[in-house]
């Protein structure tokens, strides 16, 4: 039910998990920068062939003096270190740490508030009723974890 709602905008690397109610992409063309850009561990090879681009592609900008390019390429190699940094700072067993998990849940909770007015305002009724049981699900689950700390 949930991935109907989803745009699920073709990406070279990754996938989009923008709710379709939200309304037309301001990211398209430019998802690294955008907030609903999801990638996984298996995206790690693909993420770092793109950063070596991006630095390549930053160094010719530098050498012929294209700060249109160069300024580009500024603002997403971080976000690509960041996001191969953060892929690749797991435990061997791949686990998180109970903050790591507890930051995510209350990073989801604060997507699904903001998505739940929107529906409620568009007059989606069962994407509103889903994300009620997400809001719900998702503040149970930092209960919990806050309890076990």
């Amino acid at each position: 039910m949930l991935r109907k709602g989803v745009r699920g905008q073709t990406l070279p690397v990754g996938g989009c998990w923008r709710l379709v109610v939200r309304g037309p992409c301001d990211h398209a063309n430019k998802y690294v920068t955008c907030p609903f850009w999801l990638t996984s561990t298996d995206d790690v090879p693909a993420l770092q062939e793109f950063y070596a681009r991006a630095v390549r592609l930053r160094q010719r900008a530098e050498q012929t003096g294209n700060q249109i390019v160069l300024a580009q390429q500024d603002h997403i190699i971080p976000y690509l270190a960041t996001r191969i940094k953060s892929l690749e700072d797991r435990s061997v067993d791949g686990s998180l740490s109970v903050d790591d998990v507890l930051e995510q849940l209350c990073t989801d909770l604060a997507e699904a508030e903001s998505a739940m007015e929107e529906v409620r305002t568009a007059g989606v009724v069962l994407a509103t009723k889903h994300l009620e049981r997400m809001i719900i699900e998702l503040k149970a689950k930092i209960t919990a974890l806050e309890g076990a700390k």
